[in-house]
């Protein structure tokens, strides 16, 4: 009886192992091409076109949101486009709300990501409507959450179209996304 319980903790140890993190199912979907490529192709005016499906063949007009068993969110799908300016900064138009951000860029060639950092950080909370005593404590109970930018996988470029991955949600061992077009002006 040893032995059996033995190999059924063996062959489950291996198999735990056997299966592949997403992170080369993530790098797999991303460009291939060089930094300098991409740095040389970012620069312009890129106005969001639509969110599609990983094939490309089927534009996604909403998006439904699970928040929990009883409720659900409908998201009309609507993107900022951007501008990426030679000297490294960025700015946002066309916002679907009123905020616009802005900042600075940089491709990251080791995580193959494009960084975005906020010209000033953002928080949770609207911290210029709090008393001192409020943001004070929010501090220090770890529940002011500040945010100083955001990154983007790319998946394609060329001179016209950016195509940038969107994750869906997932664990550790898929990979579910979509892709937002992006047109240059």
């Amino acid at each position: 009886m040893k032995k059996i319980y033995l190999i059924i903790l063996i062959l489950s140890f291996n198999h735990s192992f056997s299966q592949e993190s997403n992170l080369q199912l993530i790098d797999n979907a991303k460009t291939k091409l060089s930094a300098k490529k991409i740095n040389k192709l970012l620069v312009g005016n890129w106005e969001f076109e639509k969110l599609t499906d990983p094939t490309k063949t089927n534009e996604i007009g909403k998006v439904i949101h699970k928040i929990n068993d009883t409720i659900t969110a409908t998201e009309i799908v609507e993107r900022p486009s951007v501008r990426i300016n030679k000297d490294g900064t960025y700015e946002q138009y066309d916002c679907p709300t009123e905020n616009c951000e802005s900042g600075k860029w940089n491709y990251d060639t080791r995580e193959k990501v494009l960084k975005f950092k906020f010209k000033e950080p953002k928080y949770n909370v609207p911290i210029d409507r709090l008393a001192p005593g409020l943001l004070e404590k929010l501090k220090a109970n770890g529940q002011l959450i500040v945010s100083e930018g955001f990154e983007w996988e790319i998946a394609e470029i060329t001179k016209t179209e950016l195509v940038i991955i969107e994750h869906l949600p997932h664990n550790e061992f898929e990979f579910k996304y979509n892709l937002r077009i992006y047109r240059k002006k």
